[in-house]
């Protein structure tokens, strides 16, 4: 196993402890604009949709030589022009002269750009991160209409709920499967700053027991010796299989697979895919690797992205908004590979989803999805090792650690 789950794991706590903190490294420079400083004039802006960079800061009134000092400095601090989001903000300050004193360009709530002078008062560039804690927790809860709304009203982020369904969202469908009632547990790393919650680390463990699917447990294992990597069952067996169950992270089912009465035409039909209702703008999915067959307009279904996938099969993903893929490239499962529209013959925004297989359309849950490489016999005993540290953290953890399931009964 590498030494990441490994540093995780040797830090047990005696029961009864919080859960396990990681204090960053003291941090002994703040970056700041200088404030109050005669003859500094500030300009400020944002990143538009369909700005460049330069742009931008032209449109907030620096000046052009003043705009080419600032890309200068940021590409020495290897700033990555192309990443550039709609909302981020920047602060320019220069002085009597009209020459840069000093800048700031916001990425996120954690990490910024600035230029400003150094000891000898030359101006340098360099990226600044605001520490983080990083704590170790067990959460536990009930179903009461689904994994993604219990979890969000515990306080925690959607992009949890994605890593768990990530976990376990090939051997349960998330929508049709869960029950009020069922129960769900994970073992994960919360990255903190103060006490509001930032991110998330490594989620070591995941379960979920259900009225239909009965236990589901995953736990993360790398081993380097034999390349297996990823999260297994307890026996062995590969969590990851060749399809995900559904392609997007909001699982919302607006209408599903078989005969009904269309929305616009007023005809009964049969309806040959799944609608996942979803706002705009929501990242697509591929729910396996392949290749992409088609990318573009068709007809009724909009903008569409067709995939082939090995054994004849196929995946249709319509009414998009935008498309992230071209015709004949190779996609990796996950890969986002457009967003959710109302293109083409849609009453609202939502994704269109369906599965092909020897051209024939085909109940996602009937096409045949078989796990990828299972654990080698002769790495199971440390598979076997790496549960059992996990397990006691996990036991050690529990009951320290904010238990939603626990408070509520």
């Amino acid at each position: 196993m590498t030494a990441i789950l490994l540093g995780v794991l040797a830090m047990v706590p005696p029961p009864g402890a919080r859960p396990i903190p990681k204090e960053p490294e003291p941090e002994a420079y703040v970056p700041a604009l200088p404030q109050d400083v005669p003859g500094l004039t500030e300009n400020g802006g944002e990143i538009r949709w369909g700005s460049t960079f330069r742009g931008a800061l032209l449109e907030s009134g620096i000046a052009g030589e003043v705009a080419d000092s600032i890309q200068r400095h940021l590409h020495d601090a290897e700033f990555d022009f192309t990443d550039c989001r709609p909302g981020q903000c920047f602060t320019a300050q220069t002085d009597s002269a009209g020459k840069l004193a000093a800048f700031r360009y916001g990425v996120d709530k954690l990490n910024s750009y600035w230029i400003l002078p150094d000891s000898a008062g030359i101006l340098k560039g360099f990226k600044y991160t605001i520490p983080t804690t990083r704590e170790l927790v067990s959460i536990e809860g009930k179903v009461e209409t689904s994994v993604y709304h219990s979890l969000l009203a515990y306080g925690e982020k959607p992009e949890l709920v994605v890593a768990y369904e990530e976990v376990l969202g090939y051997d349960m469908d998330f929508i049709f499967d869960p029950r009020k009632g069922d129960t769900f547990s994970m073992l994960v790393e919360r990255i903190m700053l103060g006490d509001e919650i930032i991110g998330y680390g490594k989620l070591l463990c995941a379960a979920y027991e259900g009225e239909i699917t009965g236990e589901v447990v995953g736990y993360w294992f790398d081993d380097t010796d034999t390349k297996s990597k990823g999260w297994f069952a307890p026996n062995g067996e590969n969590l990851q299989k060749a399809f995900k169950r559904a392609p997007l992270p909001i699982l919302k089912v607006t209408s599903g697979y078989g005969m009904r009465r269309h929305p616009i035409s007023g005809k009964v039909k049969m309806h040959t895919g799944i609608d996942y209702g979803a706002p705009t703008g929501t990242p697509v999915w591929a729910v396996g690797a392949g290749t992409v067959s088609y990318a573009g307009w068709r007809g009724g279904y909009g903008k569409t992205v067709e995939i082939r996938h090995s054994g004849s099969v196929k995946t249709r993903y319509a009414h998009l908004s935008a498309i992230a893929v071209k015709r004949g490239q190779a996609v990796r499962q996950h890969q986002t590979i457009g967003k959710v529209g109302s293109t083409g013959y849609a009453t609202g925004p939502h994704l269109h989803f369906e599965f092909l297989v020897n051209g024939k359309f085909t109940m996602p849950r009937r096409v045949k999805n078989p796990p990828l490489k299972r654990i080698p016999k002769d790495a199971m005993p440390r598979f076997e090792q790496a549960m059992h540290r996990i397990d006691s953290t996990w036991s050690a953890v529990k009951g320290a650690a904010y238990s939603p399931l626990a408070a509520n009964e």
